[in-house]
């Protein structure tokens, strides 16, 4: 007589903060960059692959599951945080692109490797044709696009050697999978505008708020009519 076995389901929260727990204590004594990047350039695949994980993650989200917490502090609006290690050796974020959609022209604070989970990733990467003079203009050059499949990964870097954008190429739902390292001593990211060569500095969200809130102080307290309370 055969006995029935139950299947458990495995909760993907449970499964990432497993592995990543496992990436942490395996890179514990381990600083060197390049030497973190080829780990999760070996690691991340396996990730990638795991089709299972990402559509529990995802039927998580229509559920309004608590995980990944949709209303934690990102640079993009398509980004979710699905893991910030303690130590601050790395997090691992998720994004989701619809259809032709892709991110601003952006650099990053710290080195990062990422990869495709679900349909294409299209990565291109632009290098500075100007000396960096002007803080609020850049001269970009295209330097190399690749699409990416299922499984594969790409690397950035900090700074201007990881100007790019990523996104989505083709019809359907692009799954963008990307570990980044620890931030480098910036607090913002910069945008580029191709057309204009306009450079905009972007700040977290709580940090651009307490900006606002300081200009906003200044421009009351400090000389000038200045407004009624009411007014």
């Amino acid at each position: 007589m055969f006995q029935a076995v139950t299947m458990v389901a495995v909760d993907p929260r449970e499964q990432v903060q497993a592995l990543c727990r496992r990436w942490a204590q395996a890179l514990k004594g381990t600083a060197e960059r390049d030497r973190r990047m080829e780990f999760f350039r070996r690691e991340l695949p396996a990730l990638l692959s795991d089709g299972a994980l990402f559509e529990g993650l995802l039927k998580g989200i229509v559920k309004g599951d608590p995980y990944p917490e949709l209303r934690q502090e990102t640079m993009f609006a398509n980004e979710l945080v699905l893991y910030r290690d303690p130590g601050r050796i790395f997090s691992l974020r998720l994004y989701i692109f619809g259809p032709g959609e892709f991110t601003p022209l952006h650099d990053h604070t710290s080195w990062g490797v990422s990869g495709a989970a679900y349909g294409q990733l299209e990565a291109a990467r632009y290098r500075r044709a100007d000396d960096g003079s002007d803080p609020g203009h850049a001269e970009l050059i295209l330097c190399d696009r690749r699409v990416l499949r299922p499984g594969e990964t790409e690397t950035t870097l900090p700074f201007d050697e990881g100007i790019h954008r990523t996104g989505n190429p083709a019809d359907g739902v692009t799954l963008m999978v990307s570990v980044y390292g620890t931030p480098l001593r910036r607090l913002y990211i910069q945008r580029f505008n191709l057309e204009t060569g306009r450079v905009r500095r972007v700040f977290p969200p709580r940090i651009q708020k307490k900006m606002l809130a300081e200009q906003a102080l200044k421009a009351m307290t400090g000389p000038g009519p200045g407004l009624a309370p009411g007014g």
